[in-house]
């Protein structure tokens, strides 16, 4: 099952960050910005953090990535200095990353590396290698995949970083000061301000793979230039790919094999949904995101997410890759209006809203 806490998430921090930055300016100073940051409590030291400013307010407020991908939110009386120079940004490669997980992390964590991914972890070798064994199988045919639909993907800009604690108790202690009490029901998640994938030790992976990759997925696309971070992604989208993404595979021994083969789990939701739903609910699932927060609504807007999704990359993939360049342009903090989302598809798929729900309910019926 996909926890609708994966939204949720999401949102709330998307929703903290725009309560942060308020009155934005249009061009963020360029070239790499040094913060000198006060330190939390009464006795506790300043931290210098470098990087380039994404978003900058009026007030001096600032979202700020730094060299290990990370985006720092800071509020203006949270500074205490501030330098900056016109140089670029210099990412740092996976060997420095490594280095820094080993200080970050206490004694008892290694780092395994593969040809894309920097695994700090706690565990067996085996399964270490076995988790990074489907990053890798993920990325390639996440890359692959979108080649032959006509987008060029951009490589990753910084390492991508997956973190495997040994247990869940050590995944809840750690994930619980990351995200809040919503980690009670995952099992892995990708955060979208360290830009990190979280797992543990998962018990029976082979029945639990699709929820990896579904959080993989959601990397991969924050840091292929498919998605930006922070940006006016709707929810149907992030969602929908990552379901179209991890369908299981139970007949295969290693539970997941390739992409876009029908997501049995959801397309069962989509037929208990189908006879319940409302003419206006491909309209609510376009314009905004409240379903997804909705506990009652929540399965449906996934289903439905991942129905339309399929649909549209069987039936009109032309269209939905200019759909994703057009959603991949937007700026971190913009945020269109309902009206704007549901203009933004029928001007790109050449349809009415309510034609390509006809379109969708004709075509699912047929899916097996």
């Amino acid at each position: 099952m996909i926890p609708q806490t994966t939204i949720q998430r999401t949102t709330a921090t998307r929703c903290l960050v725009v309560g942060i930055l308020v009155g934005l300016l249009a061009a963020p100073t360029s070239g790499v910005e040094t913060l000198v940051i006060k330190g939390e409590g009464k006795d506790a030291s300043t931290q210098t953090i470098r990087g380039e400013i994404l978003v900058e307010a009026r007030d001096g407020g600032v979202m700020l990535q730094s060299d290990d991908g990370q985006i720092y939110i800071q509020q203006p009386e949270s500074i205490v200095e501030r330098e900056g120079n016109d140089l670029e940004l210099q990412p740092i490669d996976a060997a420095e990353m490594a280095g820094r997980l080993m200080d970050e992390f206490p004694q008892g964590f290694r780092v395994f590396r593969t040809t894309h991914y920097v695994i700090a972890h706690r565990t067996s070798e085996g399964y270490v290698r076995r988790v990074g064994g489907l990053f890798e199988q993920l990325y390639r045919g996440f890359y692959t995949y979108w080649e032959n639909q006509g987008l060029d993907l951009d490589p990753p800009r910084f390492p991508l970083v997956a973190l495997v604690f040994p247990d869940r108790a050590s995944f809840l202690k750690y994930a619980e000061a990351d995200i809040g009490e919503m980690a009670r029901n995952l099992i892995g998640y990708y955060h979208l301000q360290s830009n990190r994938m979280v797992t543990f030790n998962v018990p029976n992976l082979e029945r639990n793979i699709a929820t990896i990759i579904h959080e993989a997925t959601h990397q991969l696309a924050y840091n292929s230039g498919l998605q930006t971070r922070f940006a006016d992604n709707p929810m149907w989208v992030s969602e929908g790919l990552a379901t179209f993404f991890e369908a299981p595979d139970f007949r295969n021994p290693r539970g997941w094999r390739t992409i876009g083969r029908v997501n049995e789990v959801n397309l069962a939701r989509w037929r208990r949904y189908l006879p319940l739903r409302p003419e206006e609910s491909l309209t609510t699932l376009l314009a905004d995101d409240k379903r997804f927060r909705g506990g009652g609504s929540s399965e449906s807007a996934y289903a439905e997410s991942w129905a339309l999704t399929y649909f549209l990359l069987k039936t009109r993939r032309e269209q939905y890759a200019k759909f994703m360049q057009r959603l991949s342009e937007g700026k971190p903090l913009v945020a269109r209006s309902p009206q704007e989302r549901l203009a933004l598809i029928e001007e790109v798929f050449e349809t009415t809203i309510r034609e390509l729900d006809e379109d969708l309910v004709s075509y699912l019926r047929r899916v097996r």
